[in-house]
């Protein structure tokens, strides 16, 4: 008898059964998440978020930043869980639907279209961070939830209009005054062309105090992009 299991019955179990993305338990379907934790992305939400510097776009989010959502992101972004972008993405879909829906650009049930196209612009990730990870997890999430909402006929594209002008702190536990410092004339845009005719909308996973998102408005708003609002997955602050 091999003391080594054949490579094939490795990847048959790992297909099989695999954790929960949120809560842990074990998932012998071999979906991402238990149908609890897929139930807090699908059926929470969206929240208007309450941020605390001012410029901070109207921004919604689908979940507060707490267990088990704090655990997916983590998951997705830090510990190779590729397989929660989909669930993720299209959570975060649902966000920038309410926030085209609040600002009377979303299509209407009955089939009409939005008279503008609609850009999502993803944060842009530190290359540190892209190094690490193998690949820019926002950008990956703002272009499944693009093709989510295209599926139900948003004319809507993800942009990385967005770069980084200079080098930053790391935000955590930086107060707000801090992180209004700390990202102050830290972006600039990027492929003006390709977003100056559409309704544009920021999109990242996290929304703590939005000066992240204050501060990419800006970057938008001095080569003259307005941005309509913003959306995320998550955020720190939310109005019920």
């Amino acid at each position: 008898m091999p003391l080594v299991r054949p490579l094939w019955a490795a990847l048959l179990d790992l297909a099989a059964e695999r954790d929960c993305g949120g809560c842990g338990r074990p998932q012998p379907s071999g979906e991402p998440l238990c149908p609890g934790c897929d139930d807090l992305l699908a059926d929470g939400g969206p929240w208007r978020t309450l941020a605390a510097v001012p410029g901070t776009p109207r921004t919604h989010a689908v979940s507060r930043y707490e267990d088990p959502v704090r655990t997916m992101l983590i998951g997705y972004k830090e510990r190779g869980r590729t397989d929660l972008r989909r669930v993720l993405g299209r959570a975060l879909a649902r966000a920038v639907a309410q926030t085209l829906d609040d600002a009377h650009t979303f299509p209407a049930a009955g089939g009409g279209r939005a008279d503008r196209r609609v850009a999502l612009v993803p944060m842009p990730s530190q290359r540190k961070a892209v190094r690490e990870r193998g690949a820019d997890t926002t950008a990956r999430l703002a272009r499944t939830a693009a093709r989510t909402l295209r599926e139900v006929g948003v004319p809507v594209h993800a942009v990385p209009a967005l770069c980084h002008a200079r080098a930053v702190e790391d935000q955590a536990g930086l107060s707000h005054d801090q992180r209004r410092q700390n990202l102050s004339g830290a972006l600039r845009a990027r492929r003006i062309s390709a977003v100056a005719a559409s309704s544009v909308v920021l999109v990242d996973d996290i929304s703590t105090s939005g000066a992240s998102l204050a501060e990419a408005a800006r970057a938008l708003r001095v080569v003259g992009v307005p941005v309509l609002g913003a959306a995320t997955i998550a955020a720190a602050r939310v109005r019920a």
